[in-house]
């Protein structure tokens, strides 16, 4: 005999009463058998944040954004937005957005006609699909495209219905996987700016998921950067660049030279005397607990070379061993005496100025607030 069997969908997650949710991850993990795809990881993403997640691939970014979405579901913890737990809603009633590197736009169907399909789906009357598709045609600037289809238009362009759909509903929450990927340097650049305004414009939260750090560091207001299924820092993109909390943040975000550090000489508040495995004496930035077994984080920009190096706190002689000229700056690579390599990068004041050629041996620089003490792990 047949059985029927009714099961109530979970109610939608309601709109909070200002724009933007708030996200908190309480211990999410999951696992496939003994492999820990994401450890469990504790967050809170603020109403209205450009939130971006980035690492190397398998640190868990994905899988952290699948499972925000709904389409992956966790092994532990629970993900509340706007206050409701959200892991037994399924994804089609969480009322999140979601852009993906593909567009996902249907051919078929005219730019407004993509555009107002969530709104059909969700039954609206159809003078509010009108009024909100107009309004996010105007947002994105593509009132005069409206009748066109997705091969009519440019990358960007398709790009730019993605987002609108996606938004077109007011949700809680917006998600982005990757999704400037597809397209060119240049292309790549515009759309950033235009998703940061858009995103302005709504005051939505956002997840952003991408593998560009540049891209990450220029839109998102803090950004979360993952390792091996965790979290190795949360901080913004300043933070992070300026104060790393590991060698691999401090890697993985921009250029830094980093040297070993075998000995503290001495330390006073937060400056310290470090010597490096190679034999340096260096005057450094030292943050409470680091000393002996840190690593020395130099960021390149702050090196200085040649004449102008002298009197500054710390001073050495080096050998150039590579120059590289590249889209208006310079890199140089030089071997100090004691054998440790540093990158250094230089925007000359004018295109005529001679490059220093190889072997040259050059005064090396910089002042002891450029140089951070930096513990957790050994050099990536």
């Amino acid at each position: 005999m047949n059985q029927h069997f009714t099961i109530e969908a979970p109610p939608m997650v309601a709109a909070p009463t200002a724009h933007g949710a708030v996200v908190e991850f309480e211990d999410v993990a999951k696992t496939y058998g003994d492999f820990e795809a994401l450890r469990p990881t504790t967050l809170r993403i603020e109403a209205g944040e450009f939130f971006a997640i980035i690492g190397p691939s398998g640190s868990g970014k994905s899988t952290l954004l699948g499972i925000t979405a709904g389409f992956v579901p966790p092994s532990a913890g629970a993900i509340r937005v706007a206050g409701a737990d959200v892991v037994a809603i399924p994804p089609y009633r969480r009322n999140f957005g979601m852009v993906f590197q593909n567009y996902a736009l249907f051919p078929h169907m005219s730019v407004a006609e993509n555009i107002a399909f969530p709104l059909r789906m969700r039954g609206c009357p159809r003078a509010e699909i009108a009024a909100r598709v107009s309004r996010m045609l105007a947002m994105v600037r593509l009132e005069a495209l409206s009748e066109r289809r997705p091969s009519q238009l440019s990358g960007g362009q398709q790009q730019r219905v993605a987002l609108a759909r996606a938004a077109v509903y007011d949700p809680l929450l917006l998600l982005m996987d990757e999704p400037l990927g597809a397209l060119d340097k240049n292309l790549r650049e515009e759309m950033q700016e235009e998703i940061k305004k858009f995103q302005s414009a709504l005051g939505v939260t956002v997840i952003y998921v991408t593998h560009d750090q540049h891209e990450a560091a220029f839109m998102a207001d803090r950004i979360a950067i993952m390792r091996g299924g965790r979290l190795e820092q949360v901080a913004s993109p300043r933070g992070l660049y300026e104060r790393p909390a590991t060698p691999f943040v401090a890697s993985f975000l921009g250029e830094a030279s980093l040297l070993p550090v075998a000995a503290l000489v001495w330390r006073e508040g937060e400056e310290a005397l470090v010597e490096t495995a190679g034999g340096l004496r260096v005057r450094a930035s030292a943050p409470p607990g680091h000393g002996e077994g840190s690593v020395l984080c130099i960021r390149p920009e702050n090196i200085v070379l040649g004449p102008e190096a002298r009197g500054l706190d710390n001073v050495f002689q080096g050998t150039v061993e590579d120059v590289v000229y590249t889209t208006g700056s310079v890199r140089y690579r030089v071997r100090l005496e004691a054998s440790d390599l540093l990158l250094v990068v230089r925007i000359p004041s004018r295109p005529d100025i001679m490059l220093m050629p190889c072997g040259e041996r050059v005064a090396v620089g910089w002042g002891r607030r450029d140089a951070l003490l930096v513990a957790g792990e050994t050099t990536p």
